[in-house]
């Protein structure tokens, strides 16, 4: 039962980290990370997207840091916003991995094959 559930779970990874893969394949991540910066965990977001107050509160409950832009404020985080071709917010830059919009579990598969979860 447990060897299922790993594999499930295994399989389930894959699958997340493989939709996502053509998420950053037209990002040039020198640029980004040069707008961003060498924080691991990178949100962009505004005030007042509530996508983004959720996404941020789910970082905060799992004892995640991250660095968080305001791409309407922050010219940094504009910078980076038009760089990996913006379309909306919320934007999640985990590693060399950018992830557009709400999606708790991938964000959670993701963190956790980049042991950025802590007691993962």
């Amino acid at each position: 039962m447990m060897r299922l559930a790993r594999a499930q779970h295994s399989i389930g990874l894959a699958l997340a980290l493989a939709g996502l893969s053509a998420c950053s394949q037209d990002v040039d991540m020198r640029e980004l990370r040069a707008e961003i910066g060498d924080a691991p965990v990178v949100l962009l977001s505004t005030s007042t997207c509530g996508y983004c107050r959720r996404l941020r509160a789910d970082l905060h409950q799992w004892g995640v840091a991250f660095d968080d832009l305001d791409v309407e404020s922050n010219d940094r985080g504009y910078a980076a916003y038009r760089e990996v071709n913006g379309r909306g917010v919320p934007i999640l830059v985990i590693g060399d991995t950018v992830l557009h919009g709400y999606s708790p579990e991938r964000s959670r598969a993701l963190l956790v094959a980049a042991n950025l979860l802590p007691d993962s």
